[in-house]
């Protein structure tokens, strides 16, 4: 079974989004070998160091409802990026460089980048689902794609979730054995320092303030007399 036959669809031109993406020249590096687990564990690290490259487009597919939002964004990728499976070489793309290589394809991996990176910008918990399916190579993880739990507040999955897996036509969660969810969560930092030695605090002083005689009065009454002038000049004409 030719899997890139069986998932490629005819993709929208895309131009209009073009702009909100920064350019980038998809230079490949090296990130390391592994299993699967590995892979989630990159694709984590790929969506914190690039998800500021869908802050734009995030604003365009971002709806008033998580339902809408997450089907706008299955939308978007599903119409507008090419599938192509990976051969030996697993590549985790950025959303920048999974944009400028739509027409030649990418994999799950980077769809799941792709819609994790928009995810972290709207502010919306998700996970990074890994599966084995009974019908392809059923002792090993062979798909990923992203899980949102219906219940933000709580990020708990037995509320029910929606998913977002741009390689299916119909976004359907498919038939799975076991299941290994990993949370997305972005790195906080907390700001304070004190304050360097040798340094001279600065201190706020109080500014004299010294009533002064208004000239209001008298300027109101030239431009009233200037203005009379010009509406009497102009009613005798």
């Amino acid at each position: 079974m030719d899997i890139d036959n069986l998932l490629q669809r005819n993709i929208l031109g895309g131009q209009e989004y073009e702009p909100l993406f920064p350019r980038v020249s998809c230079d490949k590096t090296k990130l390391g070998n592994g299993n699967t687990f590995d892979t989630v564990r990159m694709i984590k690290e790929m969506v914190i160091k690039y998800n500021h490259q869908t802050k734009e487009v995030a604003k365009v597919l971002q709806k008033s409802s998580l339902k809408e939002t997450c089907d706008k964004i299955y939308w978007f990728l599903y119409n507008h990026i090419q599938y192509k499976a990976d051969g030996l070489e697993q590549n985790l793309r950025s959303p920048a460089c999974a944009f400028r290589q739509r027409v030649s394809g990418v994999d799950c991996k980077t769809y799941s980048i792709f819609a994790s990176c928009l995810l972290a910008n709207m502010g919306i918990r998700h996970y990074i689902r890994q599966i084995k399916q009974p019908s392809f190579r059923p002792d090993l993880y062979t798909h990923v794609y992203v899980i949102v739990p219906l219940n933000q507040e709580t990020g708990d999955i037995k509320d029910g979730y929606f998913i977002i897996d741009g390689t299916t036509s119909n976004n359907r969660e498919p038939i799975y054995t076991m299941a290994h969810d990993t949370e997305v969560n972005l790195p906080h930092y907390g700001l304070n320092a004190p304050t360097a030695k040798g340094k001279r605090k600065t201190i706020a002083t109080k500014t004299k303030t010294v009533a002064k005689e208004s000239n209001k009065p008298l300027l109101l009454g030239i431009g009233a007399l200037l203005g009379g002038l010009f509406l009497f000049g102009k009613s005798n004409k």
